[in-house]
């Protein structure tokens, strides 16, 4: 009890420690994130943070459940038909599993209760052929003298039937007489017909004694073949009492849904306690033994994969999984994975040879460990042992069923060598010598190790995990920088050219109602006007400039402005749609091919509202122009204008006009050339500043519109560092959970021909 509630201790701790991680960083990133769409948008890297630990914790649930603290596991691991399950019968025999042994021993007692032995049961079956055979000959036999006798018995009713012809005829040739004496007197013939119609039923009478006397021998066979049949029977119902019990019965037939189920067979070998696990074959989609290959390999403490072949695990192809794919997956958490060749050996000449393998198996045996190190590591694959599993198990076996098909393949090899010389040459004994020696040496500090191994690989997948998303918002992060930069400067652009060319437009309309202005006047002039009526019509038209050209600026702000919210909208809407890309390709792409066990959904925004912006820039415009339309103390009038201006008249020069009209006109024009461009100049003047404010305004508004297209950027670095801190933390856990520096006395292969490191 006090070491489940430590093992429980560690697991929990561990959980605790990723919970507790978590929340520190989350609470730390909630806090820290004032801007609300920042917080929001940090709701996706707690949804996806949370996702990791669940997965995490799901799995140190599962390792809690299926890991064995007490008992030193194996697994006997690969493809269907490797000889998995041979290997391990026969290390059940010569190891003496309690199971095995009290298995034979009720295999004997019940062999013995049922009087079967190999000598009675040949002669059972050498019966049973013999009385096939005669009664096959016995039946013949009657069958070919029924035939004869019928055929005699046909022969004398054919000669009967034609005398009565015979007779028939003659009677129709008899004339009155003769036939008034043939009443009184049979013809020769007539006495004849009776005579052989007399000797016909005694014919039939004597081939019918004949028969019944023949018959009766095929019917004592046949009583005799039932009753030698009816015995077979019952020996065959005792045979179907003694199979489960015999050797070899865990041993599959080559089908690949001969084992679906893992099987653990118990030992306890000079104070070693220890169990051997028989996996069901990795071949096929592995849709029916997923979960029980998973659940055992997760148990095991050391893997031996059981493989015929003396060359490297098959690869994928067309999508599909290898061998050295699935081992790498389903081993890759293992401290000690070692491998097995089976040699396969139907002949005893195959053992002959020493060592157990020949040059070409050597080849592929070294080409085999090369792969299997670049898949599951030096520190974790050890190396192969080599044995013949059917061999040593035929040796074995002293529990077979006289009809056992193994029972004809044990006598060949028994017959060419001893029991004992089959398991040396086998490489079996080497094989135990190794279980009990060396494999299963410090089998407390191994479960350990390999335990905290387990939780160690766990951590490591969210670590890994986590630091590849990490990797994917960095380089989501910089590529939506360099973008945001980009398009900021592009608004820059269009703001720094817009304010140009409306100043262009306003001045250019300035320009035309200068001119427009100027031309009436002097028409006015040219009319020989008073200077009083000249004063009050300048005076006139100056006031009229507040509709007029307040009108005509109007319409070309207005062009100019829509100009500049297109091409605005274009920029954010190209932003928009790289922006999308970017986290497409970088994230959401990326994050498929993590191969995570959970869906990952996280969503981000990609920039900022159009339409928002585009009434964002519309109000602060809008607020701008009407201060400079409207007669307010902020805007400007006619009046104001010319207050500020003054208006240039000359007495003198009015006293004089009063003589010549072409110097009154002249004196009025250029009272209104210089009040004309005054006014204009002054008008130019607050334009200008008007134009200023509004450029102003509209960059406050686009700094609010770049800060919102930096989001992502934020979005991605905030998550970035989410992650990595997490990580760090689950690093730092992970470290501290080390082997035991006692366990690195590590076991080593046998040597000679049944192992290569």
């Amino acid at each position: 009890m006090a070491s489940t509630n430590k093992t429980n201790q560690l697991y929990d701790q561990v959980t605790t420690l990723v919970d507790q991680s978590l929340a520190a960083v989350l609470r730390k990133h909630s806090t820290a994130n004032a801007n609300q769409d920042l917080e929001s948008a940090f709701a996706n890297a707690r949804s996806l943070l949370e996702k990791m630990r669940d997965q995490t914790n799901e799995d140190i649930r599962e390792l809690r459940e299926l890991s064995e603290w007490d008992t030193f596991t194996i697994a006997f691991y690969g493809e269907t038909n490797a000889g998995k399950s041979t290997l391990i019968e026969t290390l059940r025999i010569l190891l003496g599993d309690s199971d095995k042994l009290a298995t034979q021993q009720q295999f004997r007692d019940l062999t013995k209760d049922l009087g079967l032995d190999s000598e009675s049961i040949a002669s059972l079956e050498l019966s049973i052929q013999n009385l096939q055979a005669q009664l096959a000959e016995s039946q013949q036999h009657v069958d070919l003298l029924t035939r004869q006798l019928a055929s005699e018995e046909q022969q004398q009713a054919a000669s009967i039937e034609m005398l009565r012809i015979a007779i028939e005829h003659k009677r129709k040739q008899l004339n009155f007489w003769h036939k008034l004496m043939h009443v009184f007197r049979k013809m020769d013939e007539e006495k004849a017909l009776s005579e052989r119609e007399l000797a016909l039923v005694q014919l039939k009478a004597g081939n019918q004694a004949r028969l019944e006397v023949i018959a009766a021998e095929p019917r004592k066979l046949h009583a005799e073949l039932a009753a030698k049949t009816g015995e077979k029977a019952n020996v065959e119902s005792a045979f179907a009492r003694l199979v489960p019990l015999q050797d070899g019965s865990i041993i599959g037939n080559g089908r690949s849904d001969f084992t679906l189920q893992s099987h653990s067979y118990q030992f306890v070998v000079g104070g070693q306690q220890f169990q051997l696990v028989d996996v069901p074959g990795i071949e096929g989609d592995e849709k029916q033994v997923m979960s029980s290959i998973d659940s055992s390999v997760k148990k095991a403490h050391a893997v031996f994969y059981v493989t015929r072949n003396a060359t490297p695990p098959g690869s994928g192809s067309d999508g599909q999984e290898g061998t050295i794919d699935k081992i790498k997956r389903q081993l890759g958490k293992q401290t000690e994975v070692w491998a097995i060749f089976n040699k396969s050996a139907t002949n005893p000449q195959v053992l002959q040879g020493q060592p157990l393998t020949n040059q070409n198996d050597a080849i592929g045996l070294a080409d085999m460990d090369k792969s299997l190190i670049g898949s599951l590591g030096a520190d974790t694959y050890r190396g192969h042992i080599c044995v013949s599993a059917m061999p040593a198990f035929l040796a074995a076996a002293t529990c077979l069923v006289p009809n056992n098909p193994h029972l004809r393949s044990r006598e060949k090899f028994l017959a060419s060598m001893g029991r004992d010389e089959i398991l040396q040459r086998s490489g079996i004994q080497t094989f135990i010598h190794f279980l009990r020696s060396d494999l299963c040496q410090n089998f407390k500090i191994k479960i350990r190790d390999a335990n905290l191994k387990k939780i160690r690989s766990c951590l490591q997948d969210g670590i890994s995990h986590l630091n590849q998303a990490r990797d994917n918002f960095a380089n989501a992060a910089q590529k939506l920088d360099a973008q945001q930069k980009s398009a900021s400067a592009q608004i820059d652009g269009l703001l720094s050219g817009t304010s140009q060319k409306l100043k262009s437009e306003c001045h250019d309309e300035l320009s035309v109602k200068k001119s427009a202005m100027r031309m009436a006047i002097y028409d006015f002039i040219e009319s020989d006007q008073s200077n009083d009526d000249f004063k009050e019509y300048l005076t006139g038209e100056i006031e009229a400039l507040k509709t007029s050209v307040g009108r005509e600026l109007e319409a070309r702000f207005a062009r100019v402005f829509k100009s500049f919210t297109d091409e605005a909208e274009a920029i954010i809407n190209k932003n928009q749609k790289n922006v999308s890309e970017i986290l497409h390709y970088t994230i959401d792409d990326q994050f498929s091919s993590l191969n995570l066990s959970f869906n990952t959904d996280f969503k981000m925004d990609n920039g900022i509202n159009v339409v928002s912006l585009i009434s964002t820039l519309g109000g602060a415009a809008a607020l701008v122009w009407a201060s400079f339309l409207t007669s307010n103390p902020v805007g400007w009038t006619a009046a104001a204008v010319i207050g500020a201006v003054g208006l240039v008249f000359s007495f003198y020069k009015a006293v004089r006009g009063f003589f010549s009209s072409s110097y009154k006109k002249e004196q009025q024009r250029k009272s209104a050339d210089e009040n004309i461009e005054k006014i204009f100049e002054k008008m130019t003047e607050m334009l200008d500043g008007n134009l200023d404010s509004a450029s102003a305004k509209i960059n406050e508004a686009l700094l609010l519109t770049k800060n919102q297209m930096r989001i992502p950027y934020e979005q991605s670095l905030n998550t970035k560092i989410a992650l990595e801190e997490i990580a760090l933390k689950m690093t730092t856990l992970r470290d501290k959970l080390v082997a035991t520096p006692a366990a690195a006395a590590t076991a080593s292969a046998p040597s000679q021909s049944a192992a290569t490191v």
